[in-house]
């Protein structure tokens, strides 16, 4: 059986090279790709057969946050603490309640249909389960072209051809794959497919939605690398969602730690790990694992008590209040505000800003 990751021919490589120069675009600092602002994604609870709204389920509530030109923006936080609403919300998979979504001075909030589609080939996805995210019924060549075609990005076989062969090249896969099926490949081999399916819509931001948690340790690493050497490359930007703060911290620029649809805390990546202000950040980063054993068995363990609150129905006040050591009235009461207590770090808490 051949080899899916044999060494690329060099003729290849070099044709490769040519395309990933043509197609690196022209740094832009000065501008953010995307701004989110007081952004809010509400879902509504009805109850019984006439369909009676009972509340909202606040899975997104008020964030703001912007992301720079081939950089990437991480997204960390427990199950339903709203990571990938937000990722719904830039693709446009959900009509948001209240905010802007700016992308390119284009808010995606507010475009049309036709419009949202047209722009669907600069924003795309890789998502978390590699075995799910692929037809089974679909070779590798149709996966990678499904999305090229639909925008009628190649005009033939022998261009949708060179496409896959590019693709597959690019992501570290042998292009004589092209004509097998999902079932005869690994795990990281199908996250490898998964990404080159979106690679070949030539686009300008991803959405990486928890796309190594599926994955051994080992495979996690490697997929982690492809994704930097690939942004490096086409100079793309991301966002990426994940709960495994070292893989996050990895990949990321800058880190916002959501709880409960809010960001608690957003700054550059090693200043979060050196610095954690937050006390729920804090509680996250002394539970991920640590390469070390002998400082992982002396460092200190914060230990959070007590269970997520309802999105249904929040704490008032600080949404971390109920399991927050720290918490007074003026927590339980008041919602603290965003601030930036210097080196851009920006913190979501009363004890730490003193606002």
């Amino acid at each position: 059986m051949t080899n899916p990751e044999l060494p690329i021919r060099q003729e290849l490589r070099e044709e490769l090279d040519r395309d990933i120069a043509s197609r690196a675009p022209v740094e832009d600092s000065a501008r953010a790709l995307l701004r989110v602002s007081n952004l809010k994604m509400y879902f509504p609870v009805t109850k019984g057969l006439l369909k009676r709204k009972v509340g909202d389920v606040k899975a997104v509530d008020d964030v703001t946050f912007s992301v720079q030109h081939g950089e990437t923006l991480g997204l960390v936080g427990e199950s339903g603490s709203g990571k990938s609403t937000i990722g719904n919300c830039v693709l446009g998979n959900c009509k948001v309640t209240s905010g802007q979504i700016i992308y390119d001075g284009r808010d995606i909030a507010q475009i049309s249909k036709a419009e949202m589609r047209a722009l669907r080939k600069e924003l795309t996805t890789v998502t978390q389960d590699p075995f799910a995210s692929l037809n089974p019924r679909m070779t590798v060549e149709d996966i990678i072209l499904e999305g090229a075609r639909a925008h009628k990005l190649i005009s033939g076989k022998k261009e949708g051809e060179e496409l896959v062969e590019r693709m597959l090249t690019l992501v570290g896969l042998n292009p004589q794959v092209a004509s097998r099926f999902p079932h005869e490949f690994s795990g990281g081999q199908r996250q490898r497919i998964s990404i080159a399916r979106a690679l070949a819509m030539n686009p300008s931001f991803i959405v990486c939605d928890e796309i190594v948690s599926a994955l051994d340790v080992s495979i996690q690493a490697q997929i982690v690398g492809l994704m930097m050497k690939i942004q490096q490359e086409l100079g793309l930007t991301y966002i990426f969602i994940g709960h495994d703060l070292s893989v996050v911290r990895h990949l990321s620029n800058n880190v916002a730690v959501m709880y409960l649809g809010k960001i608690m805390e957003l700054t550059d990546s090693d200043e979060l790990y050196a610095h954690p202000l937050h006390p729920y950040t804090q509680a996250l980063i002394s539970a991920a694992p640590i390469p070390n054993p002998t400082a992982d068995r002396a460092r200190e363990r914060i230990l959070l008590e007590g269970e997520v609150p309802s999105p249904i129905n929040p704490p008032k006040g600080c949404n971390f209040c109920t399991r927050c050591k720290y918490a007074d009235e003026r927590c339980r009461t008041e919602e603290p505000p965003m601030v930036d207590v210097g080196n851009n770090h920006q913190v979501a808490c009363h004890r730490v800003t003193g606002a």
